[in-house]
């Protein structure tokens, strides 16, 4: 009869494909000669008593792949002993090599970096941890901070981390302040700003606030080729005349300008179209006609090529900037300038890395708007920094008189400051602006709904996106997508397995910086052949197979967080009651969309939603605090 460990290795043997032959029948008639015992026949390495049961040439095969893959297979058989699933074996001899299964025989809170506490911790006491042992009690600690990171906290106030403590460990079982107090004395617990962080949040809050700190506060240097742009200089060149094509700044923007071009560090915040474009552009030919060299960067795709259509300098993704720094394709030095498009995007471990490819003397402005949601990832970075009085800021206000045009800025700058805003209550496909529709089941949105309304404002185009609070729900991405696919692709030709389409809208979902693509790239399907799909992301093209193409989705309707960095002429919104609802989240759904957006469902959960807190400010973290102590440090 299999246990636990039998049914680990059944399932290992039947389906990684090293062991050519040995099928879900073979391997369990293996279990059931050998048993307990199979791990160690195998590692035996005698494929004459294996003959017995596979055949000799199965044997022979099945004892070379077993002796080549050991360290796999001794980690399989450990997660099959704490009833872990055995496809994490891959993940843990990545990480910890071939002694992964002694340490976490050993240590097996070790595996809390891949599974979550409860798993663990019952894992651990089937293998004899008792409830008051000290690795318990501290990992109960870290399990804690763990879960606050998977909201994307990097900070936990004392009364909170004891009372969740208390309950991982179960009340009455050992004293969560001493178990707290352990965690502290091992380092798994960091005490900061009268609370608690994990020791790599603590790291690397503590390494940016010093660094903005100090580029906050620094006298720009120059080299041999470029030096500090003067305030005569750059005069000079704001009222110049370039062929006849005098640059037109509103005061607020020549600020901005002088801003970007001279400080070491500068931030340029302001909704939709106030002219966070027109000045990027303006401080991008400034910058280069005093022979500074300007680096445009977004997290997003799509974002990155959208800003240098606008500009007309070249653009990147981050993470194409960090490989090319990398592998030494670019340099940075002095008097270099870095521009982060869309920084409120940009989660703590990114902007760490991108500091830490940063040299001294190498100048960032961050462009930005802080009333867009926060990160995917965890940790608050532009959010934050906005508040810091020592870092040199420009936030633009004036909606220009072009972008006034369609309505959607005074609309979105009404949400933006918790104001309801005045909206149409029709929609046709010539129409401007922002408009909100009741949904029709008792002001709810159905699929209907949002079919009609697409079809309304002119039918499905690759420059048309549905943007949802959420995947799941009847008006959830998921049930969109698959409305719109059986809809549209009715009758044509799709890729066995996956169903994709050519021409359908999809999206990536996770950060490969192989392939260049992150967590939200958005493309379309060009072709499939077998179990390739052929998709095309920011003019690249790709073919996606295996975890590739697993990780690839319909993208007809994407989530609200994952639209950030993107742009629509149009623009669908269901709106539901749903906890993720809330000022932010709308905010950053209307600004998607260039001409039109339509908005369609619950009238209260939107009201609700737009007198709420955003949610960037419900965030806990240290940069903050840390940025304070690093600037009262250097005083």
């Amino acid at each position: 009869m299999l246990n636990l460990v039998g049914e680990a290795l059944v399932r290992h043997l039947a389906q990684d494909p090293a062991f050519v032959g040995i099928g879900p029948a073979s391997a369990a008639r293996l279990w059931e000669r050998f048993g307990n015992e199979l791990p160690r026949v195998l590692a035996d390495g005698d494929a004459g008593v294996l003959s017995d049961v596979v055949g000799e040439e199965r044997a022979a095969a099945l004892v070379v792949a077993w002796r080549e893959r050991q360290a796999h297979g001794d980690i399989v058989v450990w997660l099959g002993e704490a009833g872990f699933d055995i496809r994490l074996a891959g993940r843990i001899l990545a990480l910890w090599g071939v002694g992964a299964a002694r340490r976490l025989r050993e240590r097996p809170y070790d595996l809390m970096a891949l599974a979550p506490w409860k798993t663990v911790d019952a894992a651990a006491r089937r293998l004899g941890v008792s409830v008051d042992d000290p690795a318990r009690l501290v990992a109960a600690v870290e399990g804690v901070l763990y879960d606050r990171f998977g909201e994307h906290h990097t900070w936990v106030c004392p009364e909170d981390l004891v009372d969740e403590v208390t309950v991982r460990i179960g009340e009455g079982i050992g004293d969560p302040v001493a178990a707290l107090r352990l965690a502290v004395a091992e380092g798994a617990a960091i005490e900061a700003f009268g609370g608690f962080q994990p020791a790599g949040a603590f790291m690397m809050e503590g390494y940016v606030a010093d660094r903005l700190r100090t580029m906050a506060t620094d006298t720009p240097t120059g080299d041999l080729v470029a030096r500090p742009v003067t305030d005569a200089g750059i005069d000079a060149w704001l009222g110049g005349d370039r062929g006849g094509d005098r640059l037109v700044l509103d005061p607020e923007q020549r600020q901005a300008v002088r801003m970007g071009v001279q400080a070491s560090l500068g931030l340029l915040v302001g909704g939709g179209g106030v002219g966070k474009t027109t000045v990027l552009k303006a401080v991008c030919d400034a910058a280069v006609t005093h022979g500074q060299v300007v680096h445009l960067i977004a997290l997003a795709g799509r974002a990155a090529v959208r800003i240098s259509e606008a500009t007309g300098y070249p653009a990147s993704t981050i993470a194409a900037f960090l490989a090319r720094l990398e592998s030494g394709e670019i340099v940075l030095g002095a008097q270099v300038l870095v521009v982060v498009d869309e920084a409120s995007m940009v989660d703590l471990p990114t902007f760490y890395r991108l500091l830490r490819r940063m040299p001294s003397g190498c100048r960032l402005l961050l462009v930005g708007d802080d009333a867009q949601l926060p990160p995917i990832g965890f940790g608050l970075v532009f959010h934050e920094l906005v508040a810091v009085p020592v870092i040199p800021k420009v936030t633009l206000v004036r909606v220009h008189r072009q972008a006034a045009a369609t309505g959607i800025p005074q609309v979105a700058a009404a949400i933006r400051a918790g104001t309801l805003p005045v909206m149409a209550r029709t929609v046709a496909e010539s129409d401007v602006g922002v408009a909100f529709l009741d949904g029709s089941e008792r002001g709810q949105a159905t699929l209907d709904d949002v079919v009609n309304v697409v079809a309304t404002c002119g039918g499905w185009s690759d420059d048309l996106r549905i943007l949802c609070p959420t995947k799941g729900g009847p008006v959830g991405t998921e049930s969109i997508n698959d409305c719109f696919h059986r809809y549209l692709t009715h009758g044509r030709d799709r890729m066995a397995g996956s169903g994709f389409a050519v021409g359908e809208p999809v999206m990536f979902l996770r950060n490969d910086y192989r392939l260049g693509l992150r967590n939200g790239s958005l493309g379309h399907v060009t072709g499939f052949v077998g179990d390739t799909l052929e998709a095309e992301f920011d003019g690249i093209r790709h073919a996606l197979t295996g975890r590739d193409l697993e990780d690839t989705v319909l993208a007809y309707a994407v989530t609200v967080h994952k639209a950030q960095g993107s742009a629509f002429r149009r623009v669908v919104v269901p709106v539901a009651p749903t906890r993720l609802l809330d000022r932010s989240l709308i905010y950053t759904a209307v600004t998607r969309g260039r001409e039109q957006v339509v908005l369609l469902g619950d009238r209260k959960a939107f009201d609700d939603a737009v007198r709420s807190e955003a949610s960037a400010h419900r965030r806990l973290t240290g940069l903050g605090c840390a940025m304070a102590a690093a600037t009262a440090a250097r005083r």
